[in-house]
């Protein structure tokens, strides 16, 4: 049987073939919290350069140090949060943010978010782990961030098998039972044995969280100048959110 297309037709057609990659990379609208700390300013320059449109990223990203931001109805315009924070969530904020979460949205957490000490035991176990700074850290300097071997995962897409910052380490991060994570990282510091627990994946109801423990900013404009690393934040946010 011989099919013949009219002209119209056909041409729909290949608007359709050819719009539907861009249809698949919709715009992702992005919040990045951090507190007034000294994480504040690297958590603006990350914003910033996540959501620079020169680079093409497809992504509006939003910075805020107001915790009233985290209302559901704020959190709701957005389709991943970054959290990039040093002091305490109220109970209230972090029952929203797991709410958003199970709902679907992504969660990407940096650093000492999961710090005990901040006192925010639901946002730690949503996270899926935490650790206590009397258990031992290992102060700033320079070793390699390392991929898990034999691991692949869309977030470490693009991702050298290892690439050098400059930041701490926590130690005997203690994982919460029962509850699956999905290790992607480690790192090449042995003081105090094998870590494997510089970077994680797990789900929460219809939601997708990565915990990633680089992020200090102690050196000047970490997100910019660590491309490895703005490339690990960026694969997941793409990562939680769906795409």
């Amino acid at each position: 049987m011989n099919w013949k297309l009219s002209l119209p037709v056909a041409a729909v057609l290949l608007a359709a073939v050819m719009a539907a990659p861009l249809a698949a990379q919709r715009t992702l609208n992005v919040l990045v919290f951090a507190d007034a700390y000294h994480y504040g300013p690297a958590g603006h320059e990350l914003a910033r350069a996540l959501d620079d449109s020169t680079r093409g990223l497809g992504l509006n990203a939003d910075f805020t140090n107001t915790e009233n931001v985290l209302s559901p109805k704020s959190l709701n315009r957005y389709d991943v949060l970054v959290l990039f924070n040093h002091n305490d969530i109220t109970r209230t904020h972090e029952k929203n943010i797991t709410d958003f979460v199970r709902a679907g949205g992504g969660l990407v957490a940096l650093h000492h978010i999961i710090n005990k000490a901040n006192g925010n035991p639901e946002l730690t176990r949503l996270v899926g782990a935490f650790y206590e700074v009397d258990d031992g850290m290992i102060g700033h300097r320079d070793f390699n961030i390392v991929r898990i071997e034999g691991v692949e995962h869309p977030v470490l897409e693009g991702i050298p098998e290892k690439f050098m910052i400059y930041d701490d380490q926590d130690f005997r991060i203690q994982f919460y039972p029962g509850q699956e994570v999905n290790r992607l990282l480690s790192c090449d510091i042995r003081d105090n044995g094998e870590q494997n627990d510089c970077g994680w994946t797990r789900t929460e109801g219809a939601g997708r969280v990565v915990f990633l423990s680089p992020g200090d900013p102690v050196a000047r404009n970490p997100f910019v100048n660590n491309e490895p690393l703005f490339q690990l934040i960026l694969n997941s946010i793409r990562w939680t959110a769906g795409n």
